[in-house]
């Protein structure tokens, strides 16, 4: 079955190529490398699209709102979602828990699903 990529699914496609990725990611960590790798993939994948749905959420908000009010509130929410992922990076780094391959590996899977949307779009316009 082809799926049609527009603009109305652009969104739900990238978080549930991401979702898919993500699982393959930290299955094939955990079962090739280590359980440590697993659970770095799984976290920073996590934080990748909680990140993206957050990033998504403010730009809505943002093109609701005055001109003058839109500005302070796209700060505020950046340095607020900046500093809750640098303090959830923090913990995780020196928890030990996890491999920091996997979180980086993890982190990345917003970026390579859509590199490889990009690709496939590009690939099938013939291009």
């Amino acid at each position: 079955m082809m799926i049609t990529i527009n603009e109305d699914n652009l969104f739900a496609v990238i978080i549930k190529g991401s979702l898919g990725l993500l699982a393959f990611l930290t299955l094939a960590g955990w079962a090739l490398v280590s359980l440590q790798v697993g659970l770095g993939a799984l976290a920073g994948g996590c934080i990748a699209i909680v990140n993206f749905f957050w990033i998504r959420n403010v730009l809505q908000r943002v093109l609701g709102q005055l001109p003058a009010r839109a500005t302070m509130y796209a700060q505020l929410r950046y340095v607020a979602r900046l500093a809750i992922t640098g303090l959830l990076l923090y913990f995780i780094i020196t928890s030990g828990w996890f491999s920091l391959l996997g979180l980086i590996i993890g982190l990345s899977v917003i970026v390579i699903n859509i590199v490889a949307l990009s690709l496939y779009s590009a690939l099938r316009a013939g291009g």
